[in-house]
């Protein structure tokens, strides 16, 4: 199970770039703090990066507070469902193999690469949709063998504490997104990585240090994925609005802490704007200490 969220968070990663189109906050936060509108009490949103390296899993001082005055947790998806392994492994399973899907010259290019950086072969993986082969270049790319979630350290946090924690949207709202993209689509992408993969390897190292120093005006002019934005509008633009609704009915009942990807906080569409127009205080929770990995909580996450 643990294999196939790992998946789904790298396949987030790579799809859902920190790129918005329109006006940004011009407040460099990661937190947020959701008050106004008859709220009894305040919720915060907190912009996560989908994957890091274990010993780069830090929470700020301000983030660890709101947590600890929130109830629950919402993350984007429900790491709770029993049925979410099951459920994965049915979506990844392809009715064609890669091979048909590209060039010879360029199967033997991801052949190549699959063998050298990753161990696997591609032959074998042939029969998983591309855009979940993706998962498997991402330990070479952020250079550690087993990256995991921001969202996998608040979830442990969330345990300990014995709050409960549940999902803005199921699987099947997050695998429909990549189904309307064709897999002919996704082998081309799959294809593009490959061959800028030292140009990704840099662009990560850059959105990870912006991330790290909570600059988020610099994160979403970082797109890690030039195919992305062609499908912005569904990767981001339409779950944004169908979060707000439910960010609002949740946050009218609980004080709740809600994780979503950072791409989705900031622009003209993003959820911070979106809970202005609805008549929310949003208001951005500054880090006193800007985050590195002296000064946050690194979380051990076995």
């Amino acid at each position: 199970m643990k294999k196939n969220i790992q998946i789904l968070y790298c396949l987030i990663f790579f799809l859902f770039p920190f790129l918005s189109i329109g006006q940004v906050p011009t407040e460099n936060a990661l937190l947020w703090e959701i008050s106004g509108k008859g709220l009894q009490k305040s919720s915060f949103l907190y912009g996560t990066i989908h994957v890091v390296c274990p010993n780069e899993l830090s929470f700020s001082e301000e983030a660890k507070k709101a947590f600890n005055a929130t109830e629950q947790l919402y993350l984007e998806l429900d790491l709770d469902d029993p049925e979410l392994a099951i459920k994965m492994q049915r979506s990844m399973a392809s009715q064609t193999h890669l091979r048909n899907l590209l060039k010879a010259n360029e199967y033997e290019q991801l052949e190549s690469f699959f063998r050298e950086r990753t161990g696997y072969s591609i032959e074998s993986l042939g029969m998983i949709k591309p855009f979940y082969l993706l998962s498997y270049t991402y330990s070479p790319m952020i250079g550690c063998n087993q990256p995991i979630s921001v969202e996998k350290g608040l979830a442990e946090m969330a345990y300990i504490q014995n709050k409960s924690i549940f999902g803005l949207e199921t699987l099947e709202d997050q695998l429909s997104v990549f189904e309307k993209i064709s897999q002919q689509k996704q082998a081309n992408i799959l294809l593009g990585c490959i061959k800028d993969f030292s140009k990704m390897q840099e662009s990560f190292q850059t959105l990870l240090k912006d991330y790290k120093e909570e600059n988020l005006n610099a994160l979403v002019k970082t797109s890690l994925d030039s195919y992305s934005a062609r499908y912005e509008h569904l990767l981001l633009d339409r779950r944004n609005k169908r979060w707000l609704k439910k960010i609002a009915k949740i946050s009218a009942k609980k004080s709740t802490f809600f994780a979503v990807g950072a791409a989705h906080l900031a622009g003209e569409k993003g959820v911070i704007n979106l809970l202005r127009k609805k008549g929310y205080t949003v208001t951005a929770v500054m880090n006193q200490t800007p985050a590195t990995l002296q000064n946050s909580l690194t979380l051990s996450i076995k």
